[in-house]
């Protein structure tokens, strides 16, 4: 199979199979002499995406603890292949039949592509995989401004949408909850629901929201690679993604356009940026904050198997995470362009 590689210029490889001996990514392109440190700058990452962390998701227990292989070497990056890899400590195969095809599952579509599938816990269709896109997110975090500050919380779970956030949001109000819902009594609610999924055996979808706070202007090119579409194609690369959304879309098809493009025109060094295009014109970041919103259908484990209690009945919280590492793979990917252009230096340049 092909595509296993991520970005351009800063390139994230993903390996290994849900129940296979381990995990990994090799991350390409990055420079060398920056600052590493696995305690500081991966593993508190790697912990928030884990499973086994609450009642509310899997029982299977993984620490996910990091090995550095490749790319290292006291404490700053060699400039060469960074490769990491995260062994799995609790996998149960035999809960998996391999005559069994789970409905919504890449199961059937897997085998009819290839001829040959691992059937034991979606192979690398499943969503373990995401651990090595967090690995990558957390390097191409090394590489972005000290300013920029990208966050990523539970919006919706079904029918319940958090609406009383609090400003400024930051990853310690999402992660108070282990819903990562930063609204307490609507996140106490989806935590209700859950427990009830678990207990029945059912699943839930909902929509992930990111925000993006001091992104520079001008990440992101005018016509194919417009930052706008490389972070839709990020995110709906993560397994259960239906859509992705700049902004409010419901606005914007609504609102008159007098109203809408309520920017300043002429001159000056505000004019010609918009409040209302959610941080992008024109494929480029304008300096103003970025929306998305990322909806994700239920998981596809349900009923009997799901009862066991070794799946998720909604995947959002451990997703928020990887929400954000697949962010900060894009706007890496889009800053090492910008830089080679001399645009702008690097963070760690001086």
């Amino acid at each position: 199979m092909t595509a296993n590689t991520f970005g351009r210029h800063l390139r994230l490889t993903t390996f290994g199979e849900s129940h296979g001996l381990a995990m990994g990514a090799v991350i390409d392109g990055f420079p060398a002499g920056v600052e590493f440190d696995v305690d500081r700058d991966l593993v508190p990452h790697l912990n928030r995406r884990r499973p086994g962390q609450s009642g509310l998701t899997t029982s299977r227990k993984e620490s996910d603890s990091p090995e550095i292989l490749s790319g290292v070497f006291e404490g700053r990056t060699l400039g060469t292949p960074i490769c990491v890899v995260v062994h799995n400590r609790d996998a149960r195969s035999r809960d998996y039949d391999p005559n069994y095809y789970r409905a919504g599952h890449a199961d059937r579509v897997w085998e009819e592509k290839f001829g040959h599938r691992d059937h034991r816990g979606g192979g690398r269709a499943s969503g373990r995989e995401t651990l090595c896109r967090v690995i990558g997110g957390s390097f191409a975090r090394l590489l972005l401004p000290e300013d920029l500050r990208l966050v990523a919380f539970v919006r919706q779970v079904g029918t319940h949408v958090a609406r009383d956030l609090p400003d400024p949001l930051t990853i310690d109000a999402v992660d108070a909850h282990p819903t990562r819902c930063p609204d307490p009594a609507v996140a106490e609610t989806i935590a209700e629901e859950l427990r009830l999924c678990k207990e029945e055996g059912d699943s839930r979808g909902g929509v992930i929201e990111l925000q993006i706070h001091d992104a520079p202007i001008g990440l992101g090119e005018p016509v194919f690679w417009k930052l706008k579409n490389a972070l839709a194609d990020a995110m709906m690369s993560i397994g259960a993604v239906v859509g992705v959304s700049l902004g409010d879309p419901v606005a914007a098809i609504t609102t008159p356009g007098k109203d809408f493009h309520s920017g300043v025109s002429g001159d000056g060094p505000d004019a010609g940026i918009s409040p209302a295009a959610s941080g992008i014109q024109g494929g480029i970041s304008n300096g103003e904050p970025i929306t998305l919103r990322v909806f994700f259908k239920p998981p596809s484990t349900v009923g009997s198997m799901a009862k066991e209690g070794r799946h998720d009945p909604c995947i959002l919280p451990r997703a928020v995470p990887v929400v954000e590492a697949m962010a900060a793979l894009v706007l890496a990917d889009l800053h090492l362009a910008t830089a080679s252009n001399r645009k702008f230096s690097l963070p760690f340049a001086n």
